[in-house]
């Protein structure tokens, strides 16, 4: 039990999760942006008002532009969670499962998880 306790101290197992208002806002973000990208003629227009003629304009006139953004912000989103990976062994977070949830946090949710991971700050080890 002391071992246990004693590296949840050491940062070894530091997870922050992301704030759940920027959670659903990405998620919708990138759902909105992978169906307007792959499958724009299931979209109702219509029924979204405004939006809706926001959102068609950009597929009949943009849908070039639309599908580079979706790909590359999943690059992005890739790029982060892998640098995430090799952040976390530089702070010292050394538990696998940790570094997986900070992975699969940061592919999900970009930048609102690994800002966290970024300013994560470990405490500075005793010496004895």
């Amino acid at each position: 039990m002391a071992a246990a306790t004693e590296r949840g101290r050491d940062g070894s197992c530091h997870f922050q999760r992301s704030r759940l208002i920027w959670m659903v806002a990405i998620i919708f973000g990138m759902i909105l942006l992978g169906w307007v990208t792959l499958w724009p003629s299931t979209i109702p227009y219509s029924y979204l008002g405004l939006f809706g003629t926001f959102l068609n304009y950009l597929v009949e006139h943009h849908h070039k532009w639309v599908c580079y953004g979706f790909w590359i912000s999943w690059l992005i989103h890739i790029v982060e969670a892998l640098y995430g990976i090799k952040l976390c062994q530089a702070k010292g977070i050394t538990d696998p499962a940790v570094q997986f949830q900070w992975f699969v946090q940061t592919l999900l949710f970009g930048y609102a998880s690994f800002g966290l991971l970024v300013s994560y700050k470990p405490a500075d080890k005793k010496q004895y």
